[in-house]
């Protein structure tokens, strides 16, 4: 396909709409009288990254009419402390986002069974990815998420699709490939153990790509199925520059549609995070 017809699929636009929706569901919410949804983000470890995770969701809960608290790393210090403030929040918040990692010696799986599933808006408690596995998703890991929307955006019919997933996380890789499973696509994920051979035949075949390894230009442009759905969740910095898992020059030449980096799933994930948070909200009513 001619570059001239290739289109980007920028996370900004799709989450412009979704937040409109979040604010009607909100809206509606405080008609029948309910408090709005609120939100607790714990940081117990310093992180660049997670610092401006929580800043992102600070500036859109404001925007969105979302009560938003946050305590920040240094003010729990033990893994103790740390689960009891879990199970005393849940009592006061719809939702808890817990930042990872956590400090050298607390157990995050310990840590994440405190966590009251119904209040997990990261997605990550084992009863939520459980639930994706039993067909019954409820909360969903956002960059999962947000990469299934943008698949979703580019209105390609997805039943009888092939797509490789580059990456097996369990915030990524894995529950998109069970979300691209429950619409019928043949999903192949390639990890580690993948040859370079290999990732480039699944690549060559694939209809729809998702790169989600966080090694740069691991991907070559020159694999991409012509018209293809590319998706590019990773974010690395280069030189300065925040530089993706695929060739982006390249693979827009043979693309259908494409996600820039920066400005492709970065920007929709604090949305679909708010998008659990809203599920959340209403699920705790049900």
């Amino acid at each position: 396909m001619p570059a001239a017809e290739t289109r980007l699929l920028e996370g900004k636009i799709l989450a412009q709409k979704i937040q409109e929706e979040i604010k009607v569901r909100i809206g509606e919410g405080l008609r029948q009288g309910r408090k709005a949804p609120s939100l607790l983000a714990i940081q117990a470890a310093q992180d660049p990254s997670a610092d401006w995770y929580i800043g992102q969701q600070k500036k859109l809960a404001e925007k969105l009419g979302v009560h938003f608290e946050q305590i920040p790393a240094g003010v729990i210090t033990a893994q103790p402390g740390l689960i009891e403030k879990i199970k005393s929040a849940q009592h006061t918040f719809t939702g808890i986002f817990i930042a990872m990692p956590l400090p050298a010696g607390f157990n995050a799986d310990e840590v994440l069974l405190a966590l009251d599933p119904k209040k997990d808006v990261e997605g990550i408690h084992p009863a939520s990815l459980g639930l994706i596995v039993l067909r019954k998703a409820r909360l969903i890991p956002p960059t999962a998420y947000a990469s299934f929307k943008l698949i979703e955006a580019s209105g390609l019919d997805l039943r009888g699709k092939k797509a490789v997933i580059a990456g097996q996380s369990a915030i990524v890789g894995r529950p998109l490939q069970l979300l691209l499973g429950e619409r019928r696509v043949t999903t192949t994920v390639c990890n580690t153990g993948t040859s370079p051979a290999d990732l480039e035949k699944f690549v060559s075949e694939s209809d729809i790509v998702v790169a989600c390894a966080g090694q740069p230009g691991l991907i070559k442009g020159s694999w991409i199925k012509s018209g293809a759905v590319v998706i590019d969740v990773g974010t690395t910095e280069v030189a300065g520059k925040l530089t993706g898992d695929i060739e982006f020059e390249e693979a827009k030449k043979r693309a259908g549609f494409i996600t820039p980096v920066p400005g492709g799933v970065g920007p929709l994930t604090v949305t679909m995070l708010m998008q659990n948070l809203i599920h959340a909200y209403e699920w705790q009513r049900a």
